[in-house]
């Protein structure tokens, strides 16, 4: 199996630079998942991933961090990352990171 060129784009790289001040483990969190990508993989079950819809149709969205029933959601504990795979490129695309709110703009409520 071929394995896949990771791209970041700079909105992705801000926002991991970003999460990264709030809690270093997320770095690490992302890169793991993203390594299984890179290899051709499909994600386990547990990082939710699914397609999006509407102005993110073609673009995918898994969870590393979903909040616990009856916390707030925050930066530190409601973190996805949004990607594109060009398959006949073999190139993984890194598009955003961070939480529901921040990079939807609450229209997931």
């Amino acid at each position: 199996m071929s394995k896949y060129i990771f791209k970041p784009r700079d909105t992705f790289t801000k926002d991991l630079n970003y999460l990264s001040k709030i809690d270093k483990s997320i770095r690490l969190e992302i890169k793991s998942v993203i390594d299984i990508l890179i290899d051709g993989e499909k994600l386990p079950d547990e990082y939710d991933d699914h397609e999006l819809q509407r102005k993110f149709q073609g673009y995918r969205e898994f969870h590393i961090r979903d909040t616990p029933k009856g916390i707030r959601a925050s930066e530190k504990n409601d973190v996805i990352v949004i990607y594109k795979k060009q398959r006949k490129r073999l190139i993984l695309i890194g598009v955003r990171v961070g939480s529901h709110d921040k990079l939807f703009k609450n229209k997931h409520k």
